[in-house]
């Protein structure tokens, strides 16, 4: 063909062929880069044309100007192109041309005849700078007459048509150079060598097929040149080419389409350039777009772009690709390469073409743009997840989890069993290989992707094995966060119960795992709760079993547990469970709670500081409050040994606290509570003791007792002393039998360490706590006196700490304006209780508690002191008749007000049914007597019982008193009277000058005082001459204070 078409070439001579004959050779000469040249004469065929009026009229200037654009090859140019001259010479020349090319429009044929001037150099042993020249110029010819053609002046013909100034043989010349396209095209291809000069070789194809877009003349051979380039000269300036030549002209590569894929497949999975694989992307897009992916080539196109779409920049236009590929006839085969990919072993250590087989499956069946076409489920493509893991790889496992999070996150509420169990399985295997691979972002995502799991199953959404589920989690518990251990926690209980098999060994399993190997403390309370659920519901049939095979073993040494948190709840399911077990056991669950209450309380007193929630001791608080609990419980059960050890652990441990000194904040919280709980131990009249429940009722116990005789022995020897002891607070219960085993527990114990307290205790609050409860406690006889209790002691302590000045400085945590007087208002009922317990003081006790009172006098705890005394003067009237008068007498220094007017009268009128009290009294004692009584009847300052009281008792005591002295004291309480009950419903104004006792004896009359010393002779042996000279009594009664005033100078 080629031959044919280059038959219009003459042999070289000395002139060439034109259309209008032989035009002779003339010589020229290169000026400026331009060629003149003469005119030639009409051609032929203008002639013709303008005869029969096919060509356009033109006159003479246009003809001129489209002469004059024509550029004719003289004879010197191509004797200057011919071998007779210089290689340089020539390349030179062939430069100059090619300058000509890209902007003068040859004439007809004068391409032809300067390629057969320089055809010679394009022979194999010419230099390649030669070979470069030609094929340059081949280039400019090609582009530079393509480019004038184009731009050729155009005219308008009559009927409106533009047409081009030149003719159509001269256009059809210059936009295909006709069949030296062929002719150019064979030069390129059987160049020799063949793979030299591959770039200039490619620019004159670029050239010679507008850059792949035209291939006239060229449809043949195409499809095989393509083919042998890519074999010499596969560059991405190749591939631009090829690009355009799918697109236009696919058609006349179909019989080699799957060779040029494989060849460019091949070339992306070799290179390193970007460049590279870009085009050679776009040549397969062009493929894929314009022509038909050939199925034989389906294979290594996906590997290409499973490879492919590891790079970054690249990954976008790989998954673009992909779709289009997904989307065609191909889609399911394609999934079905890349699954087979996945799972065959000789691409097990291909890394990313594994990650890419799994990014493109997972992308197109569930990612964010799947192919709705693709009816494949997720079961059939995650068999070949697993498989592709076959071989650990962190880059494969870290997509695959991003894969199978991604279908989870969106689909998991619609996957079926079958297919969770696939997942459950990628899972496991992901889960081994972490453990090896030690990539810290694929163990976070691993994690990640369990967590997801876990929230579809607390949302009821998980349809898979939940078995498995939590045996994968367990497998990796110290790993999860605590909220993934809880809900394990909570399934695994689930299986705890008698019913199902093996349920003690499971718990077991669990405390040994999540508790006793565990350090976070919420699952380590998370696994008490559950072992405390499971106790309290199967206590009753298997107590016995429980505290044996899990209690024990893993509670036994709680008291060394570092954190606080465990230590106290483990310590109250030991409290609770202690609280009901009645076996052998409780001794054993009993020892590991004395652990826990001995810990030691090392905050000092120094650095003493409020109590907190999450203090350090608070497991020892509980340990206590929980022996308490337990104590009140085993009081009414048997056996009544439990009771009496619960009992001695409280003393022992309130020992401690004063021999060690625990004075923080939560031991005097732990010392408020255990005193209030013994103090409010009572006993009734067979010594059975009792403690009020939480409603407050009393009721006693038939089993402990607060003495060690035996119950019928108490009955028949039962004292009648009791009668001023209060009632028991519930009906006595019958006598037990003597086979029911019962306890002793003395209060003697309690009664020390109530006296250490009073000695040592430093926390305010706690001492008076004591000495409230206590003067109710000591009321209760049976319980004081059934054991060895040093009252004694007690009422020596109580008097000390009366005069203490110095207990103030001991005293923490007192209340603002906190003075001596506090605890002296705390302690005086307390000594008027041991009043009734005279009989067991010795009678300098006696004394020193009537004397302790008397020094009570003068502070704000007169009242208690008046009233305390008057207990004293029933039980002790063999100390107060000593100590009587001198009393009296210091009464009278207590103001009357009304706070003191109560006990004060009663005081006298008690004093007045008692006369081997006051047998002895003289003038002065009676004195004092009406001195204390007359301004109580004064009714504008008192009450209306009070005033009655006053006048009682002035009657009782004048009745009362001896013959003798009636006389004599009725002008002095008749004065008394007047002063405070007459005068003040008088409407004179002397009762405002009346303030002072009216009935001191300094401010009578000074008429009564002159008849008294007038008779003072013959009546000198008169009783009431005693009352002339009282100038001492009235001095004594002039220092007489107010309570309140002295307590304000204190």
């Amino acid at each position: 063909m080629l031959k044919k078409e280059l038959s219009i070439f003459s042999d070289p001579g000395s002139h060439y062929q034109t259309s209008r004959g032989p035009v002779p050779l003339k010589l020229g000469s290169l000026t400026d880069g331009k060629m003149n040249k003469q005119p030639s004469k009409e051609s032929l065929r203008d002639h013709f044309k303008r005869i029969f009026g096919l060509g356009q009229t033109r006159s003479h200037s246009k003809q001129t100007e489209s002469k004059a654009s024509e550029f004719i090859i003289t004879l010197d140019i191509l004797m200057e192109l011919t071998p007779e001259y210089s290689l340089n010479h020539r390349i030179r020349v062939i430069n100059q041309v090619c300058e000509l090319a890209k902007s003068k429009k040859f004439e007809e044929h004068a391409v032809e005849a300067v390629w057969k001037a320089v055809e010679d150099m394009m022979h194999p042993e010419q230099p390649a700078e030669a070979r470069h020249a030609v094929l340059l110029l081949l280039r400019a010819i090609i582009q530079g007459q393509v480019h004038i053609s184009n731009t050729l002046p155009t005219t308008t013909h009559q009927c409106g048509e533009q047409h081009s100034r030149f003719p159509p043989d001269l256009l059809v010349q210059g936009e295909r150079l006709g069949p030296l396209r062929a002719h150019f095209f064979k030069i390129v291809l059987d160049y020799q060598p063949c793979n030299e000069d591959l770039a200039e070789r490619l620019e004159v194809f670029k050239a010679l097929t507008e850059n792949g877009k035209d291939v006239t003349h060229l449809e043949e051979e195409i499809a095989g040149f393509v083919l042998l380039w890519m074999d010499i000269g596969l560059s991405a300036d190749f591939l631009h080419v090829l690009v355009n030549l799918v697109k236009f002209n696919s058609c006349y590569l179909d019989e080699n389409i799957s060779l040029m894929v494989q060849k460019i497949c091949l070339l992306c999975n070799r290179t390193t350039s970007s460049t590279d694989i870009e085009v050679a992307l776009q040549v397969l897009d062009a493929v894929v777009c314009y022509n038909c992916l050939p199925s034989d080539s389906l294979t290594v196109f996906i590997i290409t772009l499973c490879r492919t779409v590891n790079v970054k920049e690249f990954c976008e236009s790989c998954w673009k690709l992909m779709r289009k590929v997904l989307g065609t006839h191909l889609g399911h085969s394609a999934v079905y390469t890349m699954c087979r990919i996945m799972e065959e072993s000789v691409y097990s250590e291909d890394a990313a073409l594994l990650r890419g087989a799994v990014f493109f499956v997972g992308m197109a069946l569930w990612g964010a743009h799947r192919l709705p076409d693709l009816k494949i489920t997720p079961t059939l493509v995650l068999p070949s997840f697993y498989k592709a893991m076959s071989c650990a790889n962190e880059v494969v496992s870290y997509e695959i989890v991003l894969s199978i999070s991604r279908l989870i996150k969106k689909y998991g509420r619609e996957l079926q069993v079958v297919t969770w169990d696939v997942l459950l399985s990628i899972v496991e295997r992901l889960l081994q290989q972490i453990q090896t691979m030690g990539s810290p972002d694929l163990k976070v995502i691993v994690y990640e992707l369990l967590s997801t799991v876990e929230e579809l199953y607390e949302q009821n959404d998980f349809l898979g094995s939940s078995q498995t589920l939590f045996s994968l989690v367990e497998k990796c518990a110290d790993k999860r966060p605590d909220a993934s251990v809880l809900t394990l926690i909570s399934y695994r209980a689930q299986s705890i119960q008698p019913a199902k098999d093996g349920w003690l060994q499971n718990l077991l399993k669990l405390m040994e795992k999540f508790f006793r190997n565990e350090s976070r403390t919420v699952i380590r309370i998370k696994v008490l709760d559950i072992l405390s659920f499971v106790l309290s519901t199967n206590r009753q049939l298997y107590e016995e079993e429980l505290i044996e095979v899990v209690v024990i073993p893993q509670l036994g040494q709680i008291a060394e547990d570092r954190d606080l948190s465990v230590r106290k709840q483990a310590t109250q399911l030991l409290v609770d469970l202690a609280e009901g077990c009645s076996t052998h056991h409780f001794s054993s669950l009993l020892d590991i709670i004395e652990k826990v209450a001995s810990r030691p309380l090392t905050c000092s007193l120094e650095g003493e500081r409020e109590m907190s929630v999450e203090s350090p001791m608070e497991d020892v608080r509980t340990a206590v409050l929980g022996l308490l609990d337990i104590l009140q419980s085993k009081l009414y059960s048997l056996p009544a040994s439990h009771a009496s050890r619960v009992y001695e652990l409280l003393i022992s441990h309130l020992q401690l606290h004063y021999k060690n000194r625990y004075f923080s904040a939560i031991g005097s919280s732990i010392r408020l509570q255990v005193f209030d709980f013994l103090l409010m131990m009572r006993a009734d009249s067979l010594h059975h003791l009792g403690v009020p429940n939480k409603d407050g009722v009393l009721r006693f116990s038939p089993y402990c007792h607060c003495d060690d005789g035996e119950s019928e022995k108490r009955v028949a020897e039962k004292k009648t002393t009791g009668s001023v002891s209060p009632p028991t607070g519930s009906p006595t219960p019958a006598a037990p039998p003597s086979s029911i085993r019962t306890a002793y527990l003395p209060y003697s114990l309690a009664f020390s360490v109530l006296l250490q307290c009073l000695k040592m205790e430093t926390d305010w609050k706690v001492l008076k706590l004591v000495l409230d409860k206590m003067s109710i406690t000591i009321q209760y006889k049976v319980l004081i006196l059934t054991s060895p209790c040093k009252i004694d002691h007690l009422c020596s302590t109580l008097c000390s700490t009366v005069s203490d000045r110095l207990i103030s400085e001991r005293l923490k945590k007192t209340p603002d304006g906190f003075s001596l007087t506090d605890v002296q208002l705390a302690v005086v009922p307390v000594l008027t209780a041991l009043t009734s317990y005279h009989s067991h003081l010795e009678q300098s006790r006696q004394r020193e508690l009537v004397q302790c009172l008397e020094k009570g006098l003068i502070y704000r705890c007169a009242k208690q002191c008046v009233v305390a005394l008057t207990m004293c003067t029933v039980e002790m009237p063999d100390i107060m008749i000593k100590l009587l008068p001198a009393l009296i007498v210091k009464l009278t220094h207590i103001s009357a007000t009304v706070a003191m007017a109560s006990p004060m009268l009663e005081f006298l009128s008690t004093l007045v049914r008692l006369p081997h009290l006051y047998a002895n009294f003289v003038a002065e004692q009676y004195v004092s007597v009406f001195a204390i009584s007359l301004p109580y009847t004064n009714p504008s300052k008192f009450n209306q019982y009070i005033v009655s009281l006053a006048h009682h008792v002035i009657a009782m005591w004048f009745i009362r008193c001896r013959l003798p002295f009636r006389k004599d004291f009725v002008q002095y309480i008749t004065k008394g009277l007047r002063s405070n009950a007459l005068l003040p419903f008088d409407d004179t104004h002397e009762q405002s000058s009346f303030r002072a006792r009216s009935t001191s004896l300094n401010e009578r009359p000074k008429s009564l005082r002159m008849t008294k010393v007038a008779k003072q002779g013959p009546s000198a042996n008169s009783p009431v001459r005693d009352l002339k000279d009282l100038s001492a009594m009235d001095a004594f009664r002039s220092r007489s204070i107010s309570v309140s005033e002295h307590a304000v100078r204190r």
